[in-house]
């Protein structure tokens, strides 16, 4: 019997349902397979349990040469992963790739871009999944091995499933299973066919599903692998939850929950915890599925798997809107919202480590093919002369073949030619560009650097009329150091700006924290904020604030820049804070000033060369060059950084320093 609730209750639930677009409806998700067994380390090698993991990391340190150690280092990785140690298994997985290809070992190549598939899939990064299954197939087909090319198209298999490509997923898992009979690899065999049955769950073809699951669980009752067997339990409680079936389902799951207990696998206790908490959500049961739920996502927290939270949080809504608790429905669904976007950037960031990866990895070859383009050049040139030798030998012979031989070397003379005028074209727009930029800094040293020479100038004819008044000597050597350091900030400035545009900086990341940076710029300049009678300040976080990897000394520049800007924009008795923060993986310092702020025509030139905005200093003798702002946001996005800004005229502005937070790497 349904309850009735007040308009009011009705009110608040259809707005709700409205913006989030739920529905009652909820079909079950297909279980995540982790796909065939590697047969390096196969189900039959590799018992289950944490005795397996202890005497895997010990035969790891005992290998006595690399192609074991690095044999080894397979069994391992797939253990991390099952473990749900994705961190880990995803540096081994790498740094054997990278030895593997050392040692020219094709198999073993094979087995790490496997894992490496598998790891990212299980990161919810499926186009660097599918990246590094394409690139495992192209190997693995060089081998005669029909049990490693039925893991390879399983892995693909899974892959393409993950993505909606239906059509493609049952390709390479049927064609899989085909290869598995043909090597007679029922381990294979079972674990294509656990993957087959979840493809037709998907699709609610509920009695072949069935069909499947239960051959795949008779055959690996047979040869008696724990983890394998609790797989093939949580999918046929999967299909019976779908037939609303709950007694089944419910015995199902929990017979693979306490295997997966037994073996410790963190992930797989998160899931099947969730699957608990959805089949007891079908079956009316909510109290008892939200204990499930919130087990799942304490066990969830300690994965790096966004995509395991998220399904969490997904199931969560689902329950607390079963028991009529919209509040809390709101809230699951604002954390799922949030770990989707934190999903997207983490994609993002490890998406920009690749391409600059890739980048430098084409500048080498770019290098090596100029190389050899040079080479060509000299082989033909000297194919050029060979050829102008013959051609005068062969006028020896007559008219007629002495024109041939003519006409050939005028050709390959226009040839060269147009090879020469090209390569002296480029030289000379290249210096052009330098010359160009030469003389803008030279212009713009020649009007900045004339006012403090000036004055240096000035100073000392001063001192030299009263040599012996030792207040005014220390006044004018003080106007002296500020004169000197300003010309030293704008020479520093002028070669900055030359060894951006030139490509030429050079940077030395290490760890730190960005606050500690920015409270030594505030600092240093205290004592010029006094003198304007300014307000400069730096706030605490109220929590440890991650590190992150970069340029101390860049980074320093970078707040000397800002905090000095706002000093010199803001007036006299202005206020200027300094404050750091974190937010969704990036670390940030933030510089607000209560200056006069920027206007549209600002931030149409804020971050270009040589541009100077409408602000004015506002204290004596400050000027500004135009290559500040230039200069700091490239030395940010040179460190995988940003430089971002809000202001509105009268309302001052603020500067924000963003890092990501650098990669802890858990070890367990």
């Amino acid at each position: 019997m349904h309850r009735r609730f007040g308009f009011p209750l009705i009110l608040v639930a259809l707005g709700f349902f409205a913006t989030t677009g739920w529905t009652q409806s909820n079909p079950p998700r297909p279980a995540r397979d982790p796909g065939p067994p590697l047969s390096t380390a196969s189900d039959s090698d590799l018992p289950d349990g944490e005795e397996t993991w202890e005497n895997a990391r010990q035969i790891l340190a005992k290998a006595t040469n690399e192609p074991d150690a690095l044999k080894a280092l397979v069994t391992v990785v797939n253990l991390q992963r099952r473990r749900g140690d994705y961190a880990d298994g995803l540096k081994g997985a790498r740094d054997g790739l990278t030895r593997a290809r050392a040692l020219g070992d094709v198999r073993l190549q094979v087995d790490f871009l496997y894992l490496l598939g598998r790891l990212y899939w299980n990161l919810s990064d499926y186009p660097a999944s599918l990246e590094n299954h394409l690139e495992e197939l192209k190997l693995a087909q060089r081998w005669d091995d029909a049990s490693l090319l039925a893991r390879t198209h399983g892995g693909l298999g899974l892959t393409y499933y993950r993505y909606g490509r239906m059509e493609d997923a049952f390709h390479h898992l049927n064609l899989g299973l085909e290869l598995a009979a043909k090597a007679s690899d029922d381990r294979m065999r079972a674990s294509l066919l656990n993957s087959l049955g979840n493809c037709y769950l998907t699709e609610g073809k509920y009695e072949r599903a069935t069909a499947l699951h239960e051959e795949a669980l008779k055959i690996r009752e047979g040869y008696g692998n724990h983890r394998a067997i609790a797989e093939s339990l949580t999918n046929l409680g999967l299909v019976a939850d779908a037939n609303r079936d709950y007694p089944k389902a419910l015995d199902y799951l929990q017979r693979a929950l306490t295997t997966f207990e037994a073996l410790k696998y963190r992930r797989y206790i998160a899931n099947t915890h969730r699957r608990l908490g959805m089949v007891l959500r079908h079956a009316g049961r909510t109290d008892e599925a939200l204990t499930h739920l919130q087990t799942a996502l304490q066990i969830a927290k300690t994965l790096e798997s966004a995509e395991v939270v998220a399904d969490i949080q997904q199931e969560l809504a689902l329950t607390h809107e079963a028991r009529k608790d919209l509040a809390a429905a709101l809230e699951s669904q604002r954390q799922l919202a949030a770990v989707t976007e934190q999903t997207r950037r983490e994609e993002d960031r490890r998406r920009m480590d690749e391409l600059r990866a890739r980048y430098r990895e084409e500048q080498r070859e770019l290098e090596i093919t100029l190389l050899k383009r040079d080479q060509e050049l000299q082989t033909a040139e000297l194919q050029r002369r060979r050829s102008q030798n013959w051609a005068l030998a062969a006028g020896l012979i007559g008219g007629v073949i002495l024109l041939g031989a003519v006409i050939v070397v005028q050709l390959v003379r226009q040839r060269a030619d147009r090879k020469t005028l090209a390569a002296t074209e480029r030289a000379r727009v290249q210096a052009e560009a330098a010359e160009r930029l030469k003389s803008r800094l030279l212009q713009m040293a020649s009007h900045d650097l004339k006012v403090p020479l000036s004055a240096l100038n000035a100073t000392a004819e001063l001192i030299g009329r009263s040599p012996h008044e030792a207040v005014v000597v220390r006044r004018l050597a003080a106007g002296i150091q500020a004169d000197t350091e300003r010309m030293r900030s704008l020479v520093r400035d002028f070669l900055d700006a030359s060894a951006i545009e030139d490509g030429n900086l050079q940077l030395h990341p290490a760890e730190m924290n960005l606050p500690d940076v920015a409270r030594l710029a505030v600092e240093t300049l205290q004592p010029v904020a006094a003198a304007k009678k300014q307000t400069l300040t730096l706030a605490e976080s109220a929590v440890a604030l991650p590190k992150v990897q970069a340029d101390a000394e860049r980074l320093r520049q970078v707040f000397d820049n800002l905090i000095g800007n706002a000093l010199k924009f803001t007036p006299p008795g202005g206020v200027i804070s300094v404050v750091p923060g974190e937010a969704s993986g990036w670390v940030f310092v933030e510089v607000r000033d209560s200056g006069p702020g920027l206007g549209p025509a600002d931030f149409a030139k804020i971050f270009a060369p040589f541009q100077r905005l409408s602000a004015k200093p506002t204290g004596e003798g400050e000027d500004s060059t135009g290559l500040g702002l230039f200069i700091a946001r490239e030395l940010l996005t040179l460190q995988g950084g940003r430089l971002e800004v809000q202001s509105q005229p009268g309302s001052g502005a603020v500067f924000r320093v963003l890092l990501p937070a650098a990669v802890v790497i858990e070890i367990g």
